[in-house]
């Protein structure tokens, strides 16, 4: 029973010897992230990486990683060197420059991260998202949704993005400075991680299914491509595609798309750009509706004033042709009265017939030319009336002006003013402006 065997501790330091003879340098190791997170905060931060099924995403193998507190500023500062810099996080795939190790006192094989090369990194998250924008193409989501009008008046905003966030702050901000009065229906959202798909999705369905909405805004802040990269998701382009509602964006990054961007029927760089989006969109409405009522208004008043130069020709006119008219009898009842002198009974009896018979005649040509008269007097009155500014304020409308009597349209006129004086139809009012 004197065969040789080997204690354990003295096993596993021979696999060890065994290992770094084998793994005598660092070497490349690329695999996706899992378990960093709930450990990036302490000294020495322990988690896996994982290699996929390309086709059913399945964990295929795994190996466990430390990076030690002497190694993670030198991995930090390289990631903030990079162009588009981003932290480590789970669910990313990276490559690690790591020592092959075997832990002894547990039998653990492990690496020990001492480099990175975020280039390769930054370029997995760029194919698989050129992919995706590929394949989505091919599918027609990317454009479904910009099919939806737009609506020209938009007040009622369902919001996704996370509550108190500085996202939420500017996007309200913006749209509180304007003096409109926006209604925004909140859905509180995850909008970084691994969560974050099916949180967005969720908030989409909930305000896709609210009437009263007008459209659905997506918005976060800032961050690097890592942490966007949530939102190159399919999902939750598909889920954009089948709302029924038009769908904006506002993801705070200023060099990429993502695919979320893509998907929305219009999208902004920044919450506080897409909010401005919503602004000036009403703007334009209502300064277009102003100029719409000014064109309506000076339509009447040029009609108003030709009908009355008509109305001035027309009086004039009847009363050329009925001077005319009684001066052409008069000639004829002289030459009347002459030929009484002349001609015997007879021929007096028969002018006196015909002057009777040109006396009603006239008498119902004056008529007639009276009463077509006051029609068309009754008709410019009637224009008249339904142009007048009492009309106009009976239709609801108002007239606000400064003591001075300078009109008041917009509410940059209204600098420098204290008083204001309000027109109504049943009178007027005067309001302090605070």
């Amino acid at each position: 029973m004197n065969e040789e065997f080997y204690t354990i501790s003295g096993l596993n330091q021979f696999i060890r010897d065994v290992l770094n003879s084998g793994f005598p340098r660092a070497v490349w190791v690329c695999g996706e992230i899992q378990g960093y997170d709930r450990g990036k905060d302490k000294k020495h931060v322990f988690f896996e990486l994982c290699e996929k099924d390309q086709e059913t995403r399945q964990t295929a193998a795994r190996i466990g990683v430390v990076i030690f507190a002497q190694a993670k500023p030198k991995i930090e500062a390289t990631l903030k060197k990079t162009e588009n810099a981003f932290e480590l996080k789970d669910d990313i795939e990276v490559k690690f420059l790591c020592k092959v190790d075997f832990y002894p006192a547990s039998g653990q094989v492990r690496l020990i991260v001492e480099g990175i090369d975020p280039v390769h990194t930054l370029g997995k998250i760029a194919q698989d998202r050129q992919r995706l924008i590929a394949l989505l193409k091919q599918k027609g989501i990317l454009d479904k949704n910009k099919e939806l009008p737009l609506p020209e008046v938009i007040l009622n905003v369902g919001l996704i993005t996370s509550y108190d966030s500085a996202a939420y702050h500017d996007f309200i901000s913006e749209l509180k400075r304007s003096g409109y009065g926006f209604k925004i229906s909140m859905m509180n959202a995850v909008m970084q991680g691994k969560n974050a798909e099916k949180s967005v999705i969720h908030a989409l369905k909930v305000l896709g299914g609210m009437k009263e909405i007008d459209v659905i805004v997506i918005t976060r802040g800032g961050g690097s491509i890592a942490e966007l990269s949530c939102f190159d998701s399919e999902k939750i382009a598909a889920a954009i595609a089948e709302s029924g509602v038009c769908v904006l964006s506002g993801i705070g990054h200023e060099i990429n798309t993502t695919v979320t961007d893509l998907a929305a029927h219009t999208f902004a760089k920044t919450p506080t750009a897409i909010a401005k989006f919503l602004v000036d969109r009403l703007q334009a409405f209502m300064e277009g509706l102003q100029q719409r009522q000014e064109n309506i208004i000076n339509f009447f008043e040029r009609s108003v004033e030709n009908k009355k130069a008509h109305l001035k020709e027309n009086a004039f006119l009847l009363q050329t042709r009925t001077s005319g008219l009684i001066k052409s009898h008069q000639q004829r009842l002289v030459s009347v009265q002459e030929a009484l002198q002349k001609s015997p009974e007879t021929k007096l009896r028969f002018m006196k017939k015909g002057l009777e018979e040109d006396h009603e005649n006239l008498k119902k040509i004056i008529h007639l030319r009276l009463q077509n008269s006051r029609a068309k007097i009754n008709g410019y009155e009637k224009l008249i009336q339904m142009a007048s500014p009492e009309n106009t304020l009976r239709r609801g409308f108002s007239i606000t002006r400064s003591q001075e009597g300078r009109l008041i349209r917009s509410v940059k006129d209204i600098a420098g003013v204290r008083i204001i004086k309000t027109e109504l139809v049943d009178g007027s009012m005067e309001s302090t402006i605070i």
